[in-house]
């Protein structure tokens, strides 16, 4: 943090690896007169210290955050904040109306790392079904065992939701011989000629499920204890959206069961998960909310995100 006299353009804090790692990106908010005054590592060495929280958010203009939380407390501390940009898809951990009511422009980027998750969410459903890591695993530990897995070709994938991942998903799919259908709570007018049904039909008939809804009060726990009763026998199931949309005591006990195959999972309802029991379980292929962290997409979003902040922050006094 800086202790000398603010830049031309104003204070702000970076509190994203993908922008703050991003030598063009930071050069871009150095020439346009931003100083970045707390970045992740600054902000994560605070450990939770509130104090010193608020005494970085008393000074800052811009904000980008991942998925730190953003309370009505954190607008009340930040007299001069006028923009906050949330690095990826979906502003639930944003207190949006507190930034309301305090005048502060949010924004997201929603699609831009699309193309990178939709590939990581194949990748993802390919892995599980195929057991790829218990087959790693196996042979590192001296073994040399087959492992049957879950064939792909001729089978049909549901996804729930069809926002624009999951239509990337279409054409990955279809490559692999999949049919494909979808539910969304308001049918997409351009569906690709995928087949739009309910969410209990798409349980019954899918035997793989991705899901792509954003969190919502209405899609939290969105898959539960009687939409597992609904799936088919040993499905496999994918979700690189948000951890709450499904519950994971539900999703253990269908694991267990058999009920569900094998699941791969990219997001927890707590992040990170600490000793989720999900992760004693050898059909549960698990990663740390990564599906966006290509190389070509992690460079566009934080070129992109400097452009936003630089935009977002402004010239001039701000007043409420």
């Amino acid at each position: 943090m800086s202790a000398g006299p603010a830049k031309a353009g104003g204070r702000v804090a970076v509190l994203s690896r993908i922008m703050g790692s991003n030598q063009e990106a930071m050069a871009e908010l150095d020439a346009a007169g931003l100083e970045v005054v707390l970045d992740l590592a600054g902000y994560q060495a605070l450990g939770g210290d509130e104090a010193a929280w608020r005494r970085v958010l008393a000074t800052v203009k811009g904000l980008v955050v991942g998925l730190q939380p953003l309370p009505a407390a954190t607008f009340e501390a930040a007299p001069e904040l006028r923009y906050v940009l949330r690095i990826g898809t979906g502003t639930d951990n944003i207190d949006l109306d507190a930034a309301t009511a305090r005048g502060v422009t949010v924004e997201a980027l929603p699609g831009l790392n699309a193309p990178a998750v939709a590939e990581y969410a194949f990748g993802l459903m390919l892995a599980a079904a195929r057991r790829i890591p218990e087959a790693d695993r196996s042979l590192r530990a001296g073994e040399w065992t087959r492992l049957p897995g879950r064939h792909l070709g001729g089978r049909t994938l549901g996804l729930i939701g069809y926002g624009e991942i999951a239509r990337l998903m279409v054409p990955k799919a279809r490559g692999f011989d999949m049919d494909v259908i979808a539910y969304r709570r308001s049918p997409a007018q351009n569906s690709d000629g995928v087949r739009q049904v309910g969410l209990d039909e798409l349980l019954g008939l899918s035997d793989f499920i991705s899901v792509h809804v954003p969190l919502t009060e209405q899609t939290r726990s969105l898959i539960g204890r009687p939409e597992f009763g609904l799936m088919r026998d040993g499905v496999v199931l994918v979700n690189t959206a948000r951890g709450a949309v499904v519950d994971e005591r539900e999703l253990y006990r269908a694991l267990v069961s058999g009920k569900v195959a094998a699941c791969a999972l990219d997001v927890f309802e707590n992040e990170p998960p600490g000793d989720s029991p999900l992760l004693t379980l050898p059909n549960v292929v698990a990663s740390p909310h990564n599906g966006g962290y290509s190389d070509v997409i992690t460079s566009l979003t934080a070129l992109t995100a400097a452009q936003r902040l630089i935009a977002g922050v402004g010239p001039g006094p701000f007043t409420i």
